[in-house]
């Protein structure tokens, strides 16, 4: 399979990739409140933040993440935290509605309904969250009051944090971005979809073009699932191969597709990292 490969998609895979990289990075300037300069400090955030969540198991790339942004972004870290989960909501909806409509596309939509449901379902609560985050928050902030009133430390951070959360939401990212936040998000998935078909296409797989769509878009929806080890290496395989399988490819060779799939997406963050972050020290040197 690996003297078999396209180059010429998987070049395409990389750029669509790469452009996907510059579309977050815009979306992370749209949540910092447009402060920061796109092609400096949002731009060598979103790097740093694909590589931590490639390396780092267990999600704690999602957790480094808010140490990046305020780093970088500056922005305090209840915004930063804030920040990334609503971000995560609106992967959710959007990759939600990407597999939904992939299901649909399906002939056998019947025996598919299960799953369905359970999109609907993620999809909704993802919808809910993100339009209601300030109740949530409001509610939230009640008992700690009453725990900072005790003069407990520990509630006392916890409001402290929350409270910079609260103006986040009110004055930062407000609902006139709710817009601009969408329309970055679908095209970051969209890409990724791109990449991730021009993939398959590499492995020549002898997908048609809509299986191809439909395997992106249930192995990113996979995504969501919070069970990872270093690179998500392991559940992301194991959703491939079955997905690829019930596409009517042998089990060897979607466990072999999948492998080399992964290979690639936990690759292109550390050459994505390496270029970014060294192209941007060498402008520093350069200038100084």
């Amino acid at each position: 399979m690996a003297r078999g490969l396209s180059w010429h998609y998987v070049g395409l895979a990389v750029l669509l990739l790469t452009f996907e990289g510059l579309v977050t990075a815009m979306r992370i300037w749209l949540f910092a409140g447009r402060r920061a300069f796109f092609l400096s400090q949002a731009l060598e955030a979103n790097a740093w933040y694909v590589l931590l969540l490639v390396v780092l198991p267990a999600r704690l790339g999602e957790l480094a993440a808010v140490v990046v942004l305020e780093r970088y972004l500056g922005q305090k870290r209840g915004a930063a935290a804030m920040s990334v989960v609503t971000q995560r909501l609106y992967d959710v909806i959007v990759l939600g509605v990407f597999f939904l409509i992939a299901l649909i596309g399906l002939s056998d939509l019947l025996g598919r309904q299960p799953l369905a449901i359970g999109a609907v379902v993620i999809v909704a609560m993802a919808l809910i969250a993100v339009l209601r985050i300030d109740l949530a928050l409001a509610l939230i902030a009640s008992p700690l009051r009453k725990a900072e009133r005790r003069k407990k430390g520990l509630a006392r951070s916890a409001l402290r944090l929350l409270l910079q959360a609260r103006t986040w939401t009110r004055h930062v990212f407000t609902r006139r971005d709710v817009a601009a936040a969408l329309g970055l998000t679908t095209l970051k998935w969209a890409c990724n979809l791109g990449g991730l078909v021009m993939l398959f296409m590499a492995l020549n797989l002898s997908l048609t073009l809509f299986e191809s769509l439909v395997t992106a878009a249930a192995f990113n929806f996979l995504a969501i699932i919070p069970l990872q080890t270093v690179g998500g290496l392991g559940v992301g395989e194991a959703g491939l191969t079955l997905l690829l399988a019930t596409m009517g490819l042998g089990v060897s060779i979607a466990a072999s597709a999948s492998i080399m799939v992964r290979i690639v997406v936990v690759l292109f963050p550390l050459l994505f990292w390496l270029v970014i972050v060294g192209g941007l020290r060498l402008r520093q040197a350069q200038r100084g």
